[in-house]
């Protein structure tokens, strides 16, 4: 998801990782899967894009 609203919002890795402070191969990490994000961290990413929390968290539905 971090990578599909990064790319919507036209901005690079780099440009992502300088609002995040953090180096390109973080976000790249971010993106790939290998990195464990945490809720605050993630929290940080989603106001740097200016998405909101509903964008990343997929609460299923009862059945």
């Amino acid at each position: 998801m971090i990578k599909s609203r990064r790319k919507e919002k036209q901005f690079s890795q780099k440009h992502l990782a300088d609002l995040l402070d953090v180096d390109r191969q973080y976000v790249w990490r971010l993106e790939n899967g290998k990195v464990n994000l945490t809720m605050d961290y993630l929290d940080k990413v989603i106001i740097k894009l200016n998405c909101l929390n509903k964008d990343f968290i997929v609460i299923p539905k009862e059945v």
